[in-house]
């Protein structure tokens, strides 16, 4: 019986050390974001969704130069939406998609050069762009 006990403790204190290490990981990875959102050159823009009779959507979007954008959308009809870069030569180029209303980028590469942002409902941006901002 002692054995079996024993057997059970150390399950339990297993799982518990998984737990603990779970929580400590996202804990490092919000300090680390919390940092960066600190950056000087931290850019914060909150976007609404006017062009379209009554306001569909929202979003805001965390922008460290040359480092990474974080992307919340929220009060959108259900999706999917495609999160789109133009430079100031027109290009574009496709930041993702959203997940769960959110996506964030951390490839200095894809993000070189970015001055605007937008979405669509589209896997390629043929239709009407929503949630556009301006960096």
């Amino acid at each position: 019986m002692k054995k079996y006990l024993y057997g059970i403790l150390v399950i339990v204190a297993v799982a518990g050390a998984g737990v603990l290490f779970h929580q400590h990981a996202r804990l490092v990875k919000a300090e680390h974001e919390l940092r960066e959102l600190g950056a000087r050159n931290l850019v914060i823009i909150d976007i609404l969704d006017d062009t379209r009779a009554g306001r569909v959507g929202a979003a805001r979007v965390f922008y460290a130069e040359g480092k990474s954008l974080l992307f919340y959308a929220y009060d959108l009809p259900t999706g999917p939406y495609y999160v789109w870069g133009s430079n100031k030569d027109g290009s574009l180029r496709s930041l993702g998609a959203l997940q769960d209303g959110s996506l964030r980028i951390d490839d200095a590469k894809l993000l070189a050069g970015i001055d605007q942002i937008f979405t669509t409902t589209e896997p390629r941006p043929q239709g009407k762009k929503i949630l556009t901002a301006r960096l």
